[in-house]
């Protein structure tokens, strides 16, 4: 039986599989996606897609037709066991998408299923994983499609499965964690009295209900009514126990028609040790789990995504050695942890009953009252400030020369308003859509040494890294002549490099392909920073 060789090999084409694939097919690398499943579901299980996704999607060039068919969410109205509601506005967050994207699953799925279709890509369905077997030369994955057994082997595999993972369960790796007992009850339904465009939360002794705003005016609701967590758990719910909980729970019940599905489910949290085993990496659900207070489940496999796949394209290019995937798990694997910990507290509170729920109702009135924070837990559930600047090799590389308000080494780079070669407006992340790694030299006005050294370090980094990334020179503003014309000049016009990113003159700033800084350095010293540029690839 022949072998299939391919550089990538995906195991699973839900929202994260689906959005490896498409970073892989936009690097021009070799790779194959494996799904069970004949079809696409049809039904919607995750709805909410956070900022900091919308910013990894503009990345990959296919944020429009998200935003085009979703539903801007612009807050909450949290209804705590009181007539006037409290409110959670979206605006404070600091990103060009300050909402929860409100759209299904299966269309996040054909939104980035036609995007790969589109650009030559396609998914190999109905391809049931049967072993997975580690060897020197790669990993041989051996798969059944329509009774026909086919050999994989593949330099990496990412195991993006679910929380029912089979690779995992063929590597046999621990999934540490615990259910956590509750049954929930979920469904996208009709609910002609509603006219809301907040997310609405109710939250009362006798259990929670919340409502969130499809773009077509049907609405997702998922909650869990204290009166049904006794006996076995059902999967199926009908209309009429979703409507007889409702009644249950809400102090002014709506009446909810026309079901598209309806279900019942329990949650867990649970974390693999390590997100590496070998050659085999383990993306989003099949990394970690957690209930669904906040939509962030399927934001964090997203992230996971565009974490991972820039750095294996980086090493099969030669560029970086094998240790660099390594921080793959020490960046990704604390905000999973800090996620888990967050939704299980946050469970913790909503299952108050009695005075201790009746104290929580007033604290959590009263902190909401105020702006600040209203702001941290917008930020907080947006990623926008999921950074990775305490991991060891990111500390190695701060840089205490530069200002404190300079941002540094792991930290998400906010998108900023660029004046190109004195003839354009453009932003920042079109750019790194682009080019990948964006390397920022800021010159400040015409300084024949500063210039020499931008020249000098493109050169040697070229030499040592060919093709790899694009150098930009950055005045703040004037006209910029040099003799040569290699490097593009960044006017700083509006000085957002500046007092937003902390940039002075001589300021190198390496930008990675999903906006994080690999690392910012104040000394224009030629050695010094190659230095860490070879460092940084381990």
């Amino acid at each position: 039986m022949a072998v299939i060789k391919t550089d990538v090999l995906i195991i699973g084409a839900g929202p994260a599989g689906l959005m490896a694939a498409n970073v892989m097919q936009k690097r021009g690398v070799d790779f194959v996606c494996l799904e069970k499943k004949a079809e696409r579901s049809v039904l919607s299980k995750a709805l909410g897609i956070q900022a900091r996704s919308l910013e990894l999607f503009e990345f990959l060039g296919v944020n429009k037709p998200f935003v085009k068919r979703g539903y801007p969410g612009p807050g909450a109205k949290l209804h705590l066991a009181g007539k006037a509601p409290s409110y959670v506005e979206m605006y404070h967050i600091e990103s060009r998408y300050p909402y929860l994207l409100i759209i299904p699953q299966h269309e996040i799925e054909e939104i980035l299923e036609e995007h790969l279709n589109d650009r030559g890509g396609e998914i190999s369905r109905e391809h049931e994983v049967l072993e997975v077997d580690e060897q020197a030369e790669g990993v041989y994955v051996t798969a059944q499609h329509h009774g026909v057994k086919k050999t994989y082997l593949a330099q990496y595999v990412l195991a993006c499965d679910g929380a029912h993972s089979k690779v995992r369960e063929l590597l046999d790796v621990e999934f540490v964690g615990e259910d956590e007992g509750i049954t929930f009850f979920t469904g996208d339904v009709e609910i002609p009295e509603m006219k809301e465009i907040h997310i609405n939360l109710h939250l009362n002794d006798r259990g929670a209900a919340a409502f969130f705003p499809y773009k077509d005016g049907t609405y997702r609701v998922v909650g869990f009514d204290r009166t049904r967590q006794d006996g076995p758990r059902k999967r199926e719910m009908e209309l009429h126990e979703m409507q007889s909980t409702l009644d249950t729970i809400l102090d002014t019940s709506y009446q909810v028609e026309n079901p598209k599905w309806l279900a019942y489910f329990g949650t867990a949290h649970r974390q693999v040790p390590n997100y590496r085993k070998g050659r085999v990496f383990f993306v989003g659900d099949a990394a970690h789990i957690n209930n669904p207070l906040g939509g962030q489940g399927m934001n964090i496999g997203l992230e996971d995504v565009a974490n991972l796949c820039w750095k294996i394209d980086t090493v099969l290019k030669g560029y970086a050695g094998n240790p660099f995937l390594d921080t793959y798990h020490e960046e990704r694997a604390p905000v999973a942890r800090e996620v888990i910990r967050n939704t299980t507290m946050e469970l913790k509170l909503i299952r108050l009953q009695g005075i201790p729920g009746k104290l929580r109702n007033w604290a959590g009135k009263a902190a909401l009252t105020q702006n600040w924070v209203q702001a941290i837990f917008a930020k907080a559930l947006s990623h926008v400030h999921s950074d990775y600047d305490k991991t060891p090799i990111n500390r190695s590389f701060k840089d205490t020369s530069l200002p404190r308000r300079a941002i540094q080494a792991g930290e998400r780079v906010p998108d900023q308003l660029l004046f190109m070669n004195g003839t354009t407006d453009e932003r920042l992340f079109p750019l790194i859509q682009r080019v990948g790694y964006v390397c920022l030299i800021y010159i400040d006005s015409y300084q024949q040494e500063l210039v020499d050294y931008a020249y000098e370090f493109s050169e040697k980094a070229n030499e040592v890294f060919p093709n790899m990334m694009k150098v930009f020179l950055v005045a703040r503003g004037g006209t910029v002549l040099t003799d040569r014309d290699e490097l593009p000049i960044i006017y700083d016009s509006y000085r957002h490099l500046d007092k937003n990113l902390g940039m002075k003159k001589g300021s190198t700033l390496f930008i990675r392909p999903d906006g994080h800084v690999g690392f910012h350095d104040g000394s224009a010293d030629l050695q010094q920073v190659m230095g860490k540029l070879k460092r940084y690839f381990i």
